[in-house]
């Protein structure tokens, strides 16, 4: 594998940090000199864009096209696994998750249709949450918790962003992660990207594929479960390449309407760091 610049990940609890082998068996961790100027490719704009976000100068409208509470729902599930696997295993045993997400929760207000509404989605986040967390890495520390992490795809000249919500380290020999993402209601455009662009990460970083990359489905309880080993890298090459040429297209018609009010890099991995979804 040729050296790669370490990669490197945003906090998104705050800091921007440098790792080297930490969080898994890297080959190279030789400062890359063209990686600096790549354009980067954020996988939080390609959701964005996946779920019809617009930003519409002077109209107050929500930063992606979902309703508001699945953003704020989506942002206390993220605040809660966040919270949860922050703990070492033996006090995750004895933390219910449920009273993490009670902390995070959003208030009662009129981002919900209705009240019943309101306890529905939060019931039943509570029992798909206690479910997976009671059936899955119990004894384990992640090695991603809520990070951003980049890496250069050179022979895309871009520098890919990944946000990874959860993942593991695979004790299998010739893969990576085993990989999790957490979403209120899944959507297969946002899976499918997805899945591409944590192919190649996972590919440029460490040589090798992922274990599995589990997509959870929080509202109707579904688990999608990816074999990292069966998704040809010049496949997800091709897809993240033509996805790039999109989202620069986009940005660039964007910023005709609103170039002077964008919002940083920073800002922008902080308000959708925990996903869209």
């Amino acid at each position: 594998m040729p050296h790669l610049r370490a990669p490197v990940h945003r906090d998104l609890r705050g800091g921007l940090l440098r790792m080297g082998a930490a969080a898994g068996n890297f080959t190279g961790t030789k400062p890359d000199a063209e990686a600096g100027r790549y354009r980067r490719l954020n996988d939080y704009r390609m959701e964005h864009i996946m779920l019809g976000g617009a930003e519409v100068a002077g109209s107050g409208a929500p930063a992606t096209g979902l309703p508001r509470w699945r953003q704020q729902v989506q942002f206390a599930v993220g605040h809660t696994l966040n919270d949860y696997y922050s703990l070492r295993p033996e006090v995750r045993r004895e933390t219910p998750v449920q009273f993490l997400l009670e902390r995070r929760w959003p208030p009662k207000g009129n981002a919900f249709p209705s009240l019943m509404h309101y306890w529905d989605v939060k019931q039943a986040v509570a029992d798909e949450l206690m479910r997976i967390v009671a059936g899955s890495y119990t004894a384990e520390i992640p090695v991603m918790r809520f990070e951003q992490w980049h890496v250069p795809v050179r022979e895309l000249e871009i520098e890919l962003a990944v946000i990874f919500q959860l993942a593991w380290n695979s004790k299998l020999t010739g893969r990576s992660l085993n990989i999790q993402k957490f979403m209120v209601h899944a959507d297969p455009q946002v899976i499918t990207g997805f899945l591409h662009m944590a192919n190649v990460f996972c590919h440029k970083a460490y040589g090798k594929p992922a274990e599995t990359i589990a997509i959870y489905s929080l509202l109707d309880g579904r688990r999608q479960l990816y074999d990292g080993a069966v998704m040809p890298l010049q496949e997800s090459l091709d897809y993240v390449r033509l996805l790039s040429v999109f989202l620069e297209r986009e940005e660039q018609a964007a910023g005709c309407v609103k170039c002077s009010n964008r919002r940083s890099d920073r800002d922008e991995a902080q308000v959708r760091g925990y996903g869209l979804m």
